[in-house]
């Protein structure tokens, strides 16, 4: 799947390590206001970037239904002090805002790094990697791992139309459940047969587990990049340390 975003006019590193940033001030910084702000700036880099839809539909379905779980959880039915109440309903305001500020700080950490997973390519990535020392049997790890979802449903949508063109009813209600069988075995047959490709076109490739990849096409990796990457790594390590002494 060809990705086309802003973020490809930088290097994937630093893209990377932006995110970072902003999940390690998330779970660092003062609550709620550092997450909210780390959440709000994800998403605006996300939104320029050209993945502000993706990212959002992650972010949503995260990040409220984790509030409300807890919420209900922490702050009505396991209350200790309920000392407000809407109507009938009474619960602890200190265990939802506690929710409040896991659920922003999660979804603070969904929008940074999902910026980064929908809006830099893979192989770019892995590539930007390779050149400072990934080994190759962990760029494949990363490369399948992040292509995974993407290729399952596209697979899963060409087993839905093959079926469709056999005549199986995949309609709402109970015919959807019955059409989950005929779509499950084909689905697991050509994900396993996939698996079995590639595993022989790295063996055709000579791939080694230890050796270390060489790309045909080079990622730019401007000096003004790089200096900007050690100074967030710098705040990183600053954050870290400031909340383990704090």
């Amino acid at each position: 799947m060809t990705i086309t975003s802003r973020f490809n006019r930088w290097n994937p590193l630093t893209v990377l390590a932006a995110a970072l940033l902003l999940t390690v001030v998330a779970y660092t910084g003062p609550a709620p206001w550092a997450p909210a702000a780390a959440l709000a700036l994800a998403l605006g880099a996300a939104w320029w970037g050209g993945v502000g839809r993706r990212v959002a539909r992650l972010v949503v379905a995260v990040a409220p239904p984790t509030f409300v779980l807890l919420a209900l959880t922490n702050g009505v039915f396991a209350a200790e002090h309920a000392e407000a109440a809407i109507g009938a309903l009474r619960y602890d305001t200190g265990a939802v805002r506690d929710a409040l500020v896991v659920a922003l700080r999660l979804g603070a950490a969904v929008a940074a790094l999902g910026a980064v997973v929908t809006g830099v390519p893979s192989r770019r990535l892995t590539r930007a990697l390779a050149a400072r020392g990934l080994p190759g049997w962990a760029a494949y790890l990363i490369v399948a791992s992040l292509e995974a979802a993407p290729e399952a449903r596209a697979r899963a949508q060409e087993v839905l139309d093959a079926q469709r063109c056999r005549g199986l009813a995949t309609g709402g209600g109970l015919g959807r459940l019955r059409a989950l069988l005929p779509l499950a075995g084909p689905l697991v047959a050509s994900l396993v047969a996939e698996t079995d490709e590639r595993a022989l076109a790295l063996d055709a490739r000579g791939f080694v587990a230890g050796g270390r990849r060489t790309a045909l096409t080079a990622v730019d990796d401007p000096r003004g990049e790089r200096w900007a990457r050690l100074a967030i790594f710098v705040a990183i390590v600053a954050l870290l340390a400031w909340r383990v002494i704090a």
